[in-house]
């Protein structure tokens, strides 16, 4: 079973000088994480393309297209085709997704990684269970029906949702030593199988069991792994609905950044985009509520996420670096333009993980500097014995 690149490793390797880049294209990156601190609020959770694009969506059954054969939903997210059986449509909601990322970060625990990915290994890790009682205590529900009704419902959206896109990859062509870079497809279903004794309810004595598609369990294995703040799953999605994509996209722009110098600074224009469902500009441009359905809801979810304490704290500024902390009378374009400086409440230190990636790419320039070496050695011998006859 291959070991698969994700696109955060090559939007990393893109940026590097290009006479690393043949050396680096060599690497299979750990693609993980050090043990988090105990009692860590942090918990890994495998991302990639797919899981970007349906976290992006969350907030945005409005903007579904329904077919008019199968009546599903369908919205293209970031380059990810999302498509929602008919039965599912009305389950999917912001809290949803709050399941789905309990349902990773689970599974990113179980499934292996690296040397030990096999098909057994595989098929051992897709099997993964959320308790009525861990999701009441991490999202901080208090009534167990109405609990039990949510989980039952998310796990049913869940079942209803599958995916298709491509994105990058460096795979060994077989009979050969290195990795080539190519455009793979995917298409599948993130679960297959939900473990119930009664039909509908997939959450039976206490818990919700579901197995992951053998596909989807496969990419876990070997998608690149980040920290995500427990706290995120804390706040309330009927009061700031947009709270989770962005808090997701600042943790995956954190955690890919790390240690550079835009760790901690984006874009409005960027988090807009992560939150597809605030009202688009140009749906809303000519009745003049820019303020009212873009700027306000946007900001507010952006404070949501201080008070739940996912981060510390947040500011806008502009290109001048000058800090704008007035945004009632801004345009549309003035507001998307600014930037964002940010800081993740209690991020786990990530030095060891960049040693660790530093010491990969050295050992494979290293690599590379030697096969050069040696091919130029044989070509020499080769022109000496070719002049010689």
């Amino acid at each position: 079973m291959e070991r698969k690149y994700t696109p955060s490793d090559a939007e990393e390797l893109e940026e590097l000088r290009p006479d690393q880049e043949k050396a680096l294209r060599m690497i299979t990156p750990a693609g993980g994480l050090g043990p988090l601190s105990s009692g860590s609020q942090f918990h890994k959770v495998s991302q990639g393309t797919p899981i970007h694009g349906l976290i992006a969506s969350s907030t945005a059954p409005q903007n579904m297209q329904i077919n008019a054969i199968t009546r599903a939903g369908i919205i293209n997210s970031d380059g990810v085709i999302i498509t929602v059986d008919e039965e599912a449509l009305l389950a999917v909601s912001a809290q949803t997704f709050k399941v789905l990322i309990m349902y990773l970060s689970k599974a990113t625990e179980q499934l292996p990684r690296g040397d030990q990915i096999t098909a057994e290994a595989i098929q051992r890790g897709r099997a993964v269970s959320l308790t009525l009682e861990e999701y009441m205590r991490a999202c901080r529900i208090k009534d167990k029906k109405s609990a039990r009704e949510q989980l039952n419902a998310a796990v049913g959206a869940i079942y209803g949702l599958s995916l298709e896109w491509e994105e990058t990859e460096y795979r060994r062509p077989e009979g050969k030593s290195r990795k080539v870079k190519e455009r793979v497809s995917h298409r599948m279903r993130i679960i297959e199988h939900t473990i119930t004794s009664e039909k509908g309810r997939p959450v039976s004595g206490g818990k919700a069991e579901v197995w992951l598609t053998s596909s989807m369990a496969e990419y876990l294995a070997g998608a690149y792994i980040m920290p995500y703040p427990s706290a995120l799953l804390t706040i309330n999605t009927h009061k700031n609905p947009y709270s989770i994509p962005l808090g997701w996209k600042l943790c995956a722009l954190y955690n890919m950044n790390y240690g550079k110098p835009r760790q901690n600074r984006t874009t409005v224009e960027t988090l807009l985009r992560a939150a597809k469902g605030i009202p688009r500009y140009n749906v809303i441009a000519e009745k003049g509520q820019v303020f009212d359905r873009i700027i306000k809801p946007f900001d507010r979810d952006m404070r949501a996420l201080v008070e739940a304490g996912v981060l510390s704290s947040y500011y806008y500024f502009d290109d001048n670096g000058d800090r704008v902390d007035s945004i009632a009378a801004l345009s549309y374009s003035a507001f998307s333009a600014l930037n964002v400086w940010y800081e993740i409440e209690g991020y786990p230190d990530q030095a060891p993980r960049l040693e660790a990636k530093q010491r990969r790419i050295s050992a494979a320039i290293n690599r590379a500097k030697r096969a050069a070496r040696k091919d130029q050695r044989e070509a020499q011998d080769t022109a000496e014995a070719t002049g010689s006859e």
